[in-house]
């Protein structure tokens, strides 16, 4: 499309030279004096481009370009504003910009000068538009998976991201089980927040990272701050200057690191490693972890300011098996995915491999999901997927196997002619790790990807008694 310039100015004759000079050069032109015209032809033309007089004894201008900025629709990109003087002040330059003009420039310099001006700002609308248009198609593919939960469950959890998103909160606590969507949740969280989803995203797995290497990692060195540090390194903390800083298993977080972010939080300084100059970041701090972080402070693990410094805003993740409605759309969101990534058709689900899934606990939740998916799309070879393909519950021998979730389900459908229910399942499952593990809960934590406490839960709720197998 010809680009559309609109020039707004109180002088006939700068108008007239000025369009004569754009439409030499191929611009579709349309011209206005200050008042009701100029408003009436922006909303007519939708200009990519607009020239408008800034006169330094009255507001009139700066005014106009308010008014212009709130016409544009939040869906649009608005149009590029170079405001043009009789001459060039700097006050008037300053005030300009900070209104958001683009551009400042003095008539008397000529249209080569005008033209300069006018093909830049096109050329950063259209960066600014290519930028828009690539961040909604990252916004889309961040919410696809997501959005194929349906839950209740995860409907609230979605709202309260998007809440926060529009916050100015600088931390966000982010618990859930392993594998329940944390990290989805937070790059969710990331991209839905305006001007931070402009900026870069860090992350940093704080598990078995001694003190010393968090520092590194997170405020950067300077040249002979240790041995090995022969040039200046900035850390994380500057990458995500304006974005979002994401500390995955923050309950691991050495203590003394536990304090320098604490400081962080609260003034938005730190230093180097080896320097003594203060820097300042506006950063977002999103903790996420698997432990109950309250249960941590209790046991003098984590520190009690740090924690009600992320507590302001926190964001619990249900595991898979308390939103078994999200079971079947997740499966056949991951199963698009891959196949599309193939390029072979979608695969169906059998009735037989739906009931299967529907009637697995998914002790790894959303991860061991996607994984049973996917690995069912790479073995089956027919156009529909098999309990067989899906191995759920596969592991080293003697450990549950593959064919545990229908043997179960054809199991409890021959005794009592109904699919068994969630807590026959979860009682059955821990019990066949306990048995494989010789009820060292400690192993079925691991087996599992739960914590300790969370064995111990299930084992005290399900009644299960452990005299059996060797206490350890």
């Amino acid at each position: 499309m010809t680009p559309r310039i609109l020039i707004v100015d109180s002088e006939p004759s700068f108008r007239l030279l000025a369009g004569a000079a754009l439409r030499a050069e191929g611009f579709e032109v349309r011209e206005a004096p200050f008042g009701p015209e100029a408003l009436q032809q922006f909303k007519q033309a939708s200009p990519d481009v607009v020239l408008l007089e800034h006169r330094a004894q009255s507001a009139e201008g700066l005014e106009l370009l308010a008014r212009f900025q709130r016409e544009v629709p939040a869906s649009e990109t608005a149009p590029e504003v170079i405001m043009a003087a009789g001459s060039a002040e700097v006050g008037g330059a300053v005030e300009a910009l900070r209104a958001g003009a683009s551009d400042y420039l003095a008539k008397a310099l000529g249209p080569e000068v005008l033209l300069l001006s006018v093909q830049r700002a096109l050329e950063a609308r259209r960066l600014r538009r290519t930028v828009t248009a690539l961040c909604g198609q990252l916004d889309a593919r961040v919410d696809q998976g997501i959005r194929s939960a349906t839950s209740e469950a995860m409907c609230r959890v979605v709202e309260l991201v998007e809440r926060v998103a529009a916050s100015p909160a600088t931390a966000v606590l982010i618990e859930g089980e392993s594998g329940s969507g944390k990290a989805s949740l937070s790059r969710l969280l990331h991209h839905r927040t305006p001007g931070r989803s402009m900026r870069a995203c860090a992350r940093l797995c704080c598990a078995h990272l001694s003190e010393e290497l968090i520092d590194r990692e997170l405020s950067g060195f300077v040249r002979g701050a240790f041995t090995g540090a022969e040039r200046d390194q900035p850390g994380l903390l500057e990458a995500a200057d304006g974005g979002t800083l994401v500390l995955e298993g923050i309950a691991e977080l050495a203590p003394g690191a536990q304090g320098r972010l604490l400081q962080v939080l609260e003034s938005g300084a730190f230093r180097r490693l080896g320097s003594p100059v203060q820097r300042r970041v506006d950063v977002r701090v999103v903790a996420t972890t698997h432990r109950n972080l309250a249960e941590e402070v209790q046991a003098g693990r984590f520190r009690l300011d740090l924690f009600h410094r992320l507590d302001v805003f926190r964001i619990q993740v249900p595991p898979l098996r308390a939103r078994r409605e999200d079971i079947l759309p997740l499966t056949k969101h991951f199963a698009r995915k891959l196949c599309a990534r193939l390029g072979r058709p979608a695969l169906a689900f059998s009735p037989e491999a739906q009931a299967t899934l529907l009637a697995y606990p998914f002790p790894g939740n959303v991860r061991e999901l996607r994984n049973a998916t996917e690995r069912a799309v790479l073995l089956e070879r027919s156009e529909r997927i098999t309990p067989e393909a899906l191995q759920l519950g596969a592991g080293p021998a003697g450990r549950p196997g593959s064919g545990w979730a229908a043997e179960i389900v054809a199991r409890a459908q021959l005794s009592s002619g109904r699919p068994p229910s969630l807590e026959e399942l979860e009682r059955d499952y821990l019990l066949r790790m306990l048995e494989y593990a010789g009820g060292n809960r400690s192993e079925v934590a691991r087996l599992m990807e739960v914590s300790y406490p969370t064995v111990a839960k299930w084992i005290a709720d399900f009644g299960i008694d452990l005299s059996r197998w060797r206490r350890t």
